[in-house]
Protein backbone atom coordinates (compact mmCIF):
# COMPACT_ATOMS: atom_id res chain seq x y z
CA UNK A 1 0.00 0.00 0.00
CA UNK A 2 1.52 3.23 -0.94
CA UNK A 3 2.73 5.67 1.64
CA UNK A 4 -0.09 8.58 2.64
CA UNK A 5 1.19 12.06 1.67
CA UNK A 6 2.20 14.60 4.86
CA UNK A 7 -0.17 17.15 4.51
CA UNK A 8 -0.86 20.59 6.79
CA UNK A 9 -3.95 20.46 9.13
CA UNK A 10 -7.28 21.61 7.29
CA UNK A 11 -8.29 23.28 10.13
CA UNK A 12 -6.85 27.05 10.28
CA UNK A 13 -8.19 28.83 13.46
CA UNK A 14 -9.82 32.38 13.22
CA UNK A 15 -6.90 34.28 14.41
CA UNK A 16 -4.43 32.94 11.92
CA UNK A 17 -7.07 33.12 9.00
CA UNK A 18 -7.56 37.24 9.65
CA UNK A 19 -3.83 37.88 10.09
CA UNK A 20 -2.19 40.04 6.80
CA UNK A 21 -0.07 37.91 5.81
CA UNK A 22 2.78 38.21 3.16
CA UNK A 23 4.16 35.21 0.76
CA UNK A 24 7.23 35.16 -1.09
CA UNK A 25 7.66 31.99 -2.07
CA UNK A 26 4.42 30.57 -4.46
CA UNK A 27 5.33 29.22 -7.97
CA UNK A 28 2.57 29.67 -10.73
CA UNK A 29 3.44 26.34 -12.34
CA UNK A 30 2.05 24.82 -8.46
CA UNK A 31 -0.77 26.57 -8.61
CA UNK A 32 -3.07 25.39 -11.11
CA UNK A 33 -6.22 23.80 -9.52
CA UNK A 34 -7.15 20.13 -11.39
CA UNK A 35 -10.38 22.04 -12.62
CA UNK A 36 -8.76 24.46 -14.52
CA UNK A 37 -6.22 22.63 -15.74
CA UNK A 38 -8.74 20.13 -17.18
CA UNK A 39 -10.60 23.45 -18.74
CA UNK A 40 -7.15 25.22 -20.22
CA UNK A 41 -6.57 21.59 -21.51
CA UNK A 42 -9.87 21.58 -23.06
CA UNK A 43 -9.80 24.96 -24.22
CA UNK A 44 -6.68 24.57 -25.76
CA UNK A 45 -7.47 20.97 -27.43
CA UNK A 46 -4.55 19.46 -25.17
CA UNK A 47 -5.24 15.10 -24.29
CA UNK A 48 -5.29 14.79 -20.91
CA UNK A 49 -2.76 12.59 -19.82
CA UNK A 50 -4.87 10.93 -17.55
CA UNK A 51 -8.38 10.03 -17.06
CA UNK A 52 -10.48 13.19 -15.49
CA UNK A 53 -11.26 11.44 -12.14
CA UNK A 54 -6.94 10.87 -12.01
CA UNK A 55 -6.16 14.28 -12.59
CA UNK A 56 -6.21 15.07 -8.64
CA UNK A 57 -4.12 12.21 -7.75
CA UNK A 58 -1.53 13.29 -10.62
CA UNK A 59 -1.05 16.91 -10.26
CA UNK A 60 -1.47 16.34 -6.53
CA UNK A 61 1.61 14.04 -3.90
CA UNK A 62 0.64 10.88 -3.25
CA UNK A 63 3.34 9.99 -0.58
CA UNK A 64 5.48 7.68 -2.88
CA UNK A 65 8.04 10.86 -3.81
CA UNK A 66 11.40 10.70 -2.75
CA UNK A 67 13.04 13.54 -4.08
CA UNK A 68 12.76 16.90 -5.57
CA UNK A 69 12.86 15.47 -8.88
CA UNK A 70 9.96 13.40 -8.53
CA UNK A 71 7.80 16.02 -6.80
CA UNK A 72 8.82 18.42 -9.91
CA UNK A 73 7.90 15.68 -12.47
CA UNK A 74 3.90 16.42 -10.44
CA UNK A 75 4.57 19.89 -11.76
CA UNK A 76 5.89 19.26 -15.32
CA UNK A 77 2.13 17.81 -16.10
CA UNK A 78 0.71 21.25 -16.28
CA UNK A 79 2.89 22.60 -18.47
CA UNK A 80 1.27 22.06 -22.14
CA UNK A 81 -1.73 24.05 -20.49
CA UNK A 82 0.76 27.31 -20.19
CA UNK A 83 1.95 27.93 -23.45
CA UNK A 84 -1.38 30.13 -24.08
CA UNK A 85 -1.42 33.73 -23.41
CA UNK A 86 -4.81 33.42 -22.00
CA UNK A 87 -4.11 30.20 -19.77
CA UNK A 88 -1.20 32.17 -18.06
CA UNK A 89 -2.99 35.21 -17.56
CA UNK A 90 -6.12 33.32 -15.66
CA UNK A 91 -3.19 30.93 -14.23
CA UNK A 92 -1.92 33.89 -12.14
CA UNK A 93 -5.04 35.56 -11.79
CA UNK A 94 -5.96 32.64 -10.01
CA UNK A 95 -2.67 31.89 -7.93
CA UNK A 96 -3.23 35.58 -6.82
CA UNK A 97 -6.78 34.99 -5.81
CA UNK A 98 -5.96 31.93 -3.58
CA UNK A 99 -3.57 33.91 -1.90
CA UNK A 100 -5.73 37.08 -0.83
CA UNK A 101 -8.39 33.99 0.20
CA UNK A 102 -5.72 33.02 3.24
CA UNK A 103 -5.97 36.98 3.35
CA UNK A 104 -2.39 37.31 2.02
CA UNK A 105 -2.00 41.42 1.62
CA UNK A 106 1.74 41.16 -0.56
CA UNK A 107 2.05 38.37 -2.84
CA UNK A 108 5.73 37.77 -4.70
CA UNK A 109 4.41 35.05 -7.36
CA UNK A 110 7.42 33.10 -9.25
CA UNK A 111 7.43 31.60 -12.71
CA UNK A 112 9.93 30.18 -14.92
CA UNK A 113 9.11 31.75 -18.26
CA UNK A 114 11.38 30.47 -20.67
CA UNK A 115 9.38 27.04 -20.00
CA UNK A 116 6.21 28.47 -21.43
CA UNK A 117 7.99 30.01 -24.37
CA UNK A 118 7.09 28.95 -28.36
CA UNK A 119 7.97 30.24 -31.77
CA UNK A 120 4.37 32.07 -31.07
CA UNK A 121 4.88 33.12 -27.70
CA UNK A 122 8.62 34.41 -26.89
CA UNK A 123 9.53 35.02 -23.30
CA UNK A 124 8.46 38.79 -23.03
CA UNK A 125 4.98 37.88 -24.01
CA UNK A 126 4.67 35.23 -21.58
CA UNK A 127 5.94 37.39 -18.40
CA UNK A 128 4.03 40.51 -19.96
CA UNK A 129 0.76 37.43 -19.81
CA UNK A 130 1.68 36.49 -15.81
CA UNK A 131 1.83 40.35 -15.46
CA UNK A 132 -1.37 40.63 -16.25
CA UNK A 133 -3.37 38.19 -14.62
CA UNK A 134 -1.82 39.96 -11.59
CA UNK A 135 -2.63 42.95 -12.21
CA UNK A 136 -6.06 41.94 -13.28
CA UNK A 137 -5.87 40.80 -9.02
CA UNK A 138 -4.46 43.93 -8.02
CA UNK A 139 -7.51 45.52 -9.44
CA UNK A 140 -10.26 43.03 -8.78
CA UNK A 141 -8.71 41.67 -4.86
CA UNK A 142 -7.15 44.54 -3.49
CA UNK A 143 -3.83 42.52 -3.19
CA UNK A 144 -0.84 43.46 -4.22
CA UNK A 145 1.38 41.25 -6.27
CA UNK A 146 4.82 41.11 -7.88
CA UNK A 147 6.51 38.94 -10.42
CA UNK A 148 10.05 36.69 -9.18
CA UNK A 149 11.45 35.69 -12.87
CA UNK A 150 12.46 32.11 -11.91
CA UNK A 151 15.31 30.65 -14.22
CA UNK A 152 15.66 27.10 -14.36
CA UNK A 153 18.85 25.18 -13.13
CA UNK A 154 18.61 22.70 -16.42
CA UNK A 155 18.24 25.20 -19.03
CA UNK A 156 21.02 26.24 -21.18
CA UNK A 157 22.87 28.95 -19.23
CA UNK A 158 22.69 31.48 -22.24
CA UNK A 159 19.15 30.65 -22.26
CA UNK A 160 18.90 32.22 -18.74
CA UNK A 161 21.47 34.95 -19.57
CA UNK A 162 18.68 36.12 -22.02
CA UNK A 163 15.86 35.68 -19.64
CA UNK A 164 17.57 37.81 -17.12
CA UNK A 165 18.10 41.19 -19.57
CA UNK A 166 14.36 40.42 -20.64
CA UNK A 167 13.54 40.28 -16.78
CA UNK A 168 14.81 43.76 -16.82
CA UNK A 169 12.89 44.58 -19.48
CA UNK A 170 10.07 44.75 -17.00
CA UNK A 171 11.76 45.92 -14.22
CA UNK A 172 9.23 48.78 -13.00
CA UNK A 173 6.61 47.00 -14.05
CA UNK A 174 5.39 44.29 -12.23
CA UNK A 175 8.80 41.89 -11.70
CA UNK A 176 11.11 42.67 -9.00
CA UNK A 177 13.01 39.91 -8.64
CA UNK A 178 15.32 36.81 -10.35
CA UNK A 179 15.53 33.15 -9.11
CA UNK A 180 17.12 29.63 -9.36
CA UNK A 181 14.90 26.62 -9.45
CA UNK A 182 14.82 22.76 -10.63
CA UNK A 183 17.28 19.97 -10.02
CA UNK A 184 19.34 21.43 -7.84
CA UNK A 185 21.41 17.76 -6.72
CA UNK A 186 22.22 17.61 -10.90
CA UNK A 187 22.55 21.63 -11.80
CA UNK A 188 25.08 23.81 -9.51
CA UNK A 189 24.06 27.58 -9.69
CA UNK A 190 27.86 28.11 -10.45
CA UNK A 191 26.29 27.58 -14.44
CA UNK A 192 24.21 30.05 -14.48
CA UNK A 193 26.57 32.52 -12.54
CA UNK A 194 26.63 35.23 -15.62
CA UNK A 195 22.45 35.30 -15.56
CA UNK A 196 22.44 36.77 -11.91
CA UNK A 197 25.47 38.81 -12.78
CA UNK A 198 22.73 40.41 -15.10
CA UNK A 199 20.27 40.23 -13.18
CA UNK A 200 21.62 41.85 -10.18
CA UNK A 201 23.34 44.49 -11.68
CA UNK A 202 20.14 45.60 -13.29
CA UNK A 203 18.88 46.38 -9.84
CA UNK A 204 16.26 43.07 -9.54
CA UNK A 205 15.91 41.61 -6.15
CA UNK A 206 18.23 37.62 -6.07
CA UNK A 207 16.61 34.98 -4.08
CA UNK A 208 17.70 31.39 -5.28
CA UNK A 209 16.57 27.90 -4.18
CA UNK A 210 19.82 26.52 -2.18
CA UNK A 211 20.07 24.27 0.45
CA UNK A 212 17.24 22.19 -0.47
CA UNK A 213 18.44 19.23 -2.60
CA UNK A 214 21.91 20.06 -2.47
CA UNK A 215 24.15 21.18 1.13
CA UNK A 216 25.24 24.11 2.35
CA UNK A 217 27.61 24.74 0.23
CA UNK A 218 24.94 25.89 -2.56
CA UNK A 219 23.86 28.04 0.32
CA UNK A 220 27.03 30.17 0.83
CA UNK A 221 27.65 30.18 -3.13
CA UNK A 222 24.07 31.56 -3.25
CA UNK A 223 24.83 34.32 -1.21
CA UNK A 224 28.08 35.07 -2.35
CA UNK A 225 28.77 34.76 -5.51
CA UNK A 226 25.00 35.37 -6.73
CA UNK A 227 24.25 38.03 -4.45
CA UNK A 228 21.12 36.33 -2.58
CA UNK A 229 19.49 38.39 -0.02
CA UNK A 230 16.59 35.78 0.58
CA UNK A 231 17.51 31.74 -0.29
CA UNK A 232 14.59 29.42 -1.29
CA UNK A 233 14.23 26.93 1.55
CA UNK A 234 17.74 26.89 3.11
CA UNK A 235 17.19 23.51 4.86
CA UNK A 236 20.23 22.01 4.75
CA UNK A 237 21.81 25.47 6.12
CA UNK A 238 22.15 24.11 9.67
CA UNK A 239 24.47 21.43 8.06
CA UNK A 240 27.60 23.79 8.16
CA UNK A 241 28.15 26.56 11.18
CA UNK A 242 29.66 28.82 8.90
CA UNK A 243 27.13 28.59 6.60
CA UNK A 244 24.62 30.16 9.24
CA UNK A 245 26.63 32.52 10.30
CA UNK A 246 27.02 33.63 6.88
CA UNK A 247 23.31 34.12 6.62
CA UNK A 248 23.73 35.96 9.86
CA UNK A 249 26.09 38.24 9.19
CA UNK A 250 24.13 38.85 5.88
CA UNK A 251 20.99 39.00 7.27
CA UNK A 252 19.77 37.03 4.61
CA UNK A 253 15.93 35.78 4.64
CA UNK A 254 15.54 31.78 4.53
CA UNK A 255 12.10 31.56 2.42
CA UNK A 256 10.71 28.38 4.73
CA UNK A 257 8.09 26.01 3.07
CA UNK A 258 7.24 23.51 5.64
CA UNK A 259 5.13 21.22 3.75
CA UNK A 260 7.31 20.80 0.52
CA UNK A 261 9.90 20.11 2.19
CA UNK A 262 8.45 17.04 3.61
CA UNK A 263 7.38 16.31 0.42
CA UNK A 264 10.71 16.91 -1.24
CA UNK A 265 12.49 14.99 1.42
CA UNK A 266 14.54 17.84 1.88
CA UNK A 267 13.49 17.15 5.98
CA UNK A 268 12.06 13.42 6.62
CA UNK A 269 8.98 14.72 8.80
CA UNK A 270 7.58 17.61 9.93
CA UNK A 271 9.05 16.97 13.45
CA UNK A 272 12.88 16.85 11.99
CA UNK A 273 12.39 20.49 10.11
CA UNK A 274 14.87 22.64 11.53
CA UNK A 275 13.15 25.57 11.47
CA UNK A 276 13.51 25.36 15.59
CA UNK A 277 17.10 25.76 14.88
CA UNK A 278 17.04 28.82 13.03
CA UNK A 279 15.19 30.27 15.08
CA UNK A 280 16.58 29.89 18.36
CA UNK A 281 20.01 31.21 16.19
CA UNK A 282 18.08 34.25 15.33
CA UNK A 283 18.23 33.68 11.39
CA UNK A 284 15.37 35.88 9.87
CA UNK A 285 12.62 33.39 7.94
CA UNK A 286 9.42 33.63 6.58
CA UNK A 287 7.06 31.63 5.39
CA UNK A 288 5.99 30.30 1.64
CA UNK A 289 3.54 27.92 0.17
CA UNK A 290 5.74 26.70 -2.76
CA UNK A 291 3.36 24.69 -5.01
CA UNK A 292 -0.07 25.03 -3.12
CA UNK A 293 -1.94 22.72 -5.33
CA UNK A 294 0.75 20.21 -5.68
CA UNK A 295 1.20 20.26 -2.24
CA UNK A 296 -2.61 20.92 -0.92
CA UNK A 297 -1.76 23.87 1.08
CA UNK A 298 -1.47 27.28 1.31
CA UNK A 299 0.29 30.13 3.70
CA UNK A 300 -2.53 29.76 6.25
CA UNK A 301 -2.40 26.14 6.58
CA UNK A 302 1.27 26.44 6.58
CA UNK A 303 1.26 29.31 9.36
CA UNK A 304 -2.01 26.29 11.41
CA UNK A 305 1.10 23.31 10.92
CA UNK A 306 3.75 25.49 12.83
CA UNK A 307 1.57 26.86 15.41
CA UNK A 308 -0.11 23.19 15.80
CA UNK A 309 3.56 21.23 15.72
CA UNK A 310 5.95 23.75 17.06
CA UNK A 311 3.50 25.51 19.67
CA UNK A 312 3.99 28.93 17.78
CA UNK A 313 2.44 31.57 19.17
CA UNK A 314 0.29 34.39 17.10
CA UNK A 315 2.85 36.69 17.75
CA UNK A 316 6.01 34.70 16.31
CA UNK A 317 3.76 34.17 13.51
CA UNK A 318 3.41 37.65 12.68
CA UNK A 319 6.70 38.30 13.23
CA UNK A 320 7.27 35.89 10.03
CA UNK A 321 4.59 38.32 7.83
CA UNK A 322 6.89 41.06 8.86
CA UNK A 323 9.82 40.15 8.29
CA UNK A 324 8.70 38.73 4.59
CA UNK A 325 7.37 42.30 3.45
CA UNK A 326 10.44 44.33 5.10
CA UNK A 327 13.04 42.00 3.15
CA UNK A 328 10.29 41.41 0.17
CA UNK A 329 11.44 43.22 -3.29
CA UNK A 330 8.72 45.32 -3.33
CA UNK A 331 10.61 49.13 -4.19
CA UNK A 332 6.98 50.96 -3.66
CA UNK A 333 7.74 52.54 -0.09
CA UNK A 334 4.94 54.16 0.36
CA UNK A 335 2.36 50.59 -0.08
CA UNK A 336 5.46 49.14 1.66
CA UNK A 337 4.68 51.47 4.91
CA UNK A 338 0.83 50.73 4.02
CA UNK A 339 1.27 47.57 4.68
CA UNK A 340 3.55 47.15 7.47
CA UNK A 341 0.83 48.93 9.33
CA UNK A 342 -1.91 46.70 8.33
CA UNK A 343 0.75 44.10 9.74
CA UNK A 344 1.00 45.39 12.61
CA UNK A 345 4.38 46.86 12.49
Amino acid sequence: MPERPFHAPKYVPASIQQMPKCNLHSHLEGSIPPATFMELARAQGIPLPVPPEEIDRALQVTGEERSLVDYLARIAIVYPVLKNAAGLRRASFEAAEAAAASNVRYFELRAGPATHATPDLPVPAVIAAILAGLADAEAGLGITCRLIVAALRHHAPEINVRLARTALEFRGAGVVGFDLAGDEARFPAILHREAFDVARDGGLGITVHAGEAGGPEEVTYAIRELGATRIGHGVHTIEDPAAVQLVLDRRVTLEVCPTSNVHTRAVPSIGAHPIEQYLERGVLMTIGDDDPVTSVTNVALELALLNQVFGYSIEQLQSFQINGLRCSFLTDDVRRGQLLREFGA
